[in-house]
């Protein structure tokens, strides 16, 4: 199967399929195959849910068992009953757990010893859109790009109206969520794992747990409920709604370092006015469960500051300590640069990795002896983990758990004023440049784009020698390293493809005293990436490119904006206020910030 003339070799992004769904019987694509829908319209229908657990399950070769759960987003089970048809017609015996986290679905397939779990999410994305993680083999790890592009082309072979759909579903389906839960509630009581001894607590500072409306609703309360001193309290743990990471969870903190009292950014988020209201500290999680920020109440300055994944990271290392000697500190490109070098002060081996927590797992899986911490600066946090499977078998496992490092946050920062635990290293300075609705076929590595994105940051760029490191995970990500006349790496400016949603970024990281030229860097290479890459016909470019011209004229309430009927209203204000930053909130509703009238000059 082809786009334009050219064949498409993987379906998946950084961590599986994730896209907007919608019912085959949905006008946009009814009549279409689900591998049509997908690569045309760039929708899941519940078709192709059952296509791709099929041709998944279907190629492990004899029929064994499979754990199954998903987030709240599906309230009607159309693509989780899919999913689950899918694994029956291959045969094999559906494990099914229901509303589950995403890690307690990993530990659960690695303590029964089934062949594999398929985790139905899209993580912390708008509840609009859905998609599938695998986790395979007897250590839990994510499928990787030669397996990515394996399976893609098991998915295109297939007609679902063929092979698919009339066959009978087989295999069995069991009832597991009560058996997974004690396993689950069981891991992250056990000393090795929370890291308390036993008669402990982590403190008795009031503790707000935001769930996101998410699979850790009621699971997270109660670790904290056995484990915490001080009163605990849960906030957005409707499960029933499918209104999931709105106003609430990770996705809302991501590039936020601290929070006033009073923006109106965060005026609706619960946990952030629950902590300005009564003080305390927040676990947030997203609604898969996987990624966890802390928020602290600041009384000495009345802020809420923020932990991302950099910050927790290095608190677990500290406390640790480095041993055995050297150990990995492995990252992502996406982390402040001085999150490694703080590291190594302590005595770990930095490792840089691509996107995706799949190659801070596959470090861990290379490298067992002598893996320390690993991390994303988007909340994926990585250790060490025990459990004795249901054969009495007792395994180290790595997963990324948001909950577990929730817990291991805390008790490494006890004892620590809330500046003090959310500056534990001088930081450096990361910012996210972001344009919605491209193209993403057009950065290639080589290609006119890639190129000529490239070009420009050479002579934008005033910091230093510019170098090319390419990312053998990614290589379609342009990754320029800018070097100081020390000969060490001064900063770092990447531009890739989300491969969880419909946008590219431009990322830059460095100092603080380099900040304005990267900020001046990075504007013009969005732009430059916008001129290149927006996806004109798109409904939500079309949309966005309307609220941006109505906005020229001055500030207009959010219910006035020209959004035409079957674009998500939400969803692209959200992106464009709070990822783009083209848009912010006012108090007349929204107004064009400068970043929005040279963005609306890039669509001439």
């Amino acid at each position: 199967m082809t786009i334009g003339s050219e064949a498409v070799k993987r379906l998946q992004g950084t961590d599986g399929i994730r896209r907007p769904v919608a019912l085959a019987s949905d006008p946009r694509v009814k009549g279409l195959t689900p591998q049509r829908a997908f690569l045309g319209k760039g929708i899941l229908t519940e078709e192709f849910f059952e296509l791709y657990a099929y041709a998944y399950v279907s190629s492990l070769g004899s029929p064994g068992e499979v754990v199954i759960g998903w987030d709240p987003r599906d309230p009607a089970g159309h693509f989780t009953g899919a999913a689950v048809r899918g694994i029956r017609k291959a045969g094999a015996t559906a494990v099914v757990v229901g509303i589950f986290p995403t890690p307690g679905v990993a530990l659960y397939h690695i303590w029964r010893g089934s062949m594999c779990a398929l985790m139905i999410t899209a993580s912390h994305n708008f509840r609009d859109q859905n998609g599938i993680k695998i986790f395979r083999g007897p250590h839990a790890l994510k499928l990787f790009p030669e397996e990515d592009r394996e399976l893609t082309a098991r998915v295109l072979s297939l007609d679902y109206a063929r092979d698919v759909k009339p066959l009978a579903e087989r295999g069995r389906r069991i009832e597991a969520r009560d058996e997974a839960r004690e396993v689950f509630l069981k891991f992250h009581l056990d000393p090795r794992n929370s890291w308390l001894k036993p008669g402990e607590n982590l403190g008795d500072f009031p503790l707000v747990i935001d769930a996101a409306n998410g699979a850790m609703s009621g699971l997270a309360f109660e670790v904290f409920r056995r484990l915490h001193g001080g009163p605990v309290t849960e906030l957005n743990s409707d499960t029933g709604s499918g209104d999931v990471n709105r106003k609430s969870g990770v996705a809302d903190l991501e590039g936020v370092q601290e929070i006033a009292r009073g923006e109106l950014r965060f005026a609706e988020h619960a946990a952030v006015q629950a902590l300005f209201e009564k003080g305390g500290k927040a676990a947030v999680f997203d609604a898969d469960g996987d990624r966890f920020y802390r928020l602290d109440h600041d009384r000495e300055s009345d802020r809420i500051l923020v932990l991302s994944g950099d910050e927790t990271a290095y608190h677990q290392a500290r406390f640790l300590s480095p041993r055995p000697p050297s150990p990995l500190y492995v990252n992502t490109v996406e982390s402040d640069l001085n999150a490694a070098r703080a590291a190594q002060e302590l005595g770990y081996e930095p490792v840089l990795t691509g996107v995706g927590d799949k190659w801070v797992l596959k470090q861990a899986a290379e490298n067992p002896g002598r893996y320390g911490i690993g991390s994303e600066e988007t909340g994926h946090n990585i250790s060490r983990g025990y459990v004795t499977t249901r054969a009495g078998r007792d395994l180290e496992v790595f997963l990324g758990n948001g909950l577990k490092s929730a817990l291991n946050t805390f008790v490494a920062t006890r004892g620590l004023k809330a500046q003090e635990a959310a500056r534990p290293f001088p930081r450096g300075f990361k910012k996210t440049f972001y344009v919605y609705y491209t193209r993403k076929d057009l950065l290639r590595q080589g290609g006119e784009v890639f190129r000529g994105v490239e070009d420009l940051i050479r002579r934008e760029c005033a910091l230093g020698e510019v170098v090319v490191e390419p990312r053998p995970e990614e290589p379609d990500m342009l990754y320029l390293a800018v070097m100081g006349a020390d000969g060490r790496q001064r900063a770092g400016i990447f531009v890739r493809n989300s491969g969880t949603e419909e946008k590219t970024g431009v990322n830059v990281r460095g100092t603080l005293e380099d900040s304005a030229e990267l900020v001046r860097v990075g504007e013009e290479a969005i732009l430059h990436v916008a001129r290149a890459m927006k996806d004109r016909g798109h409904p939500m470019a079309r949309a966005e490119q309307a609220i941006l011209e109505a906005l020229r004229a001055g500030p207009r309430a959010a219910d006035a904006m020209p959004v035409p009927e079957g674009v998500h209203r939400e969803r692209l204000l959200e992106e464009l206020a709070n990822k783009e930053k083209v848009i912010r909130a006012c108090a007349a509703g929204y107004e064009l910030t400068p970043l929005g009238a040279r963005m609306l000059e890039a669509w001439a």
